[in-house]
């Protein structure tokens, strides 16, 4: 019993420690006011400005306009976070 739970903690912490996919993007929206918060995460093998045509189409989508894009420093287990902002067109 002990080694079972000692290699299932051990299988945890090896998979947190492991390094983001290549080709993974995440993208969350939520509505704040007459607002959309944008916030994620990708891998190496996405360039910010291919993120940052993503936002823009997902605003596009709610017809308004890409207001506010913020990138955050590369991280090896967790990829690269984004933020930004959907604003409505004036």
């Amino acid at each position: 019993m002990r080694y079972m739970i000692l290699t299932l903690v051990m299988l945890s912490v090896g998979a947190c420690s492991g390094t983001i996919d290549r080709d993974h993007m995440g993208m969350n929206m939520s509505r704040q006011g007459e607002n959309y918060a944008i916030s994620g995460r990708y891998g190496p093998g996405w360039s910010e400005s291919d993120i940052r045509s993503e936002a823009e189409a997902a605003c596009r989508a709610r017809s308004m306009r890409l207001s506010r894009f913020e990138g955050q420093p590369y991280s090896k287990a967790r990829g690269t976070q984004f933020s930004a902002k959907c604003s409505p067109k004036h």
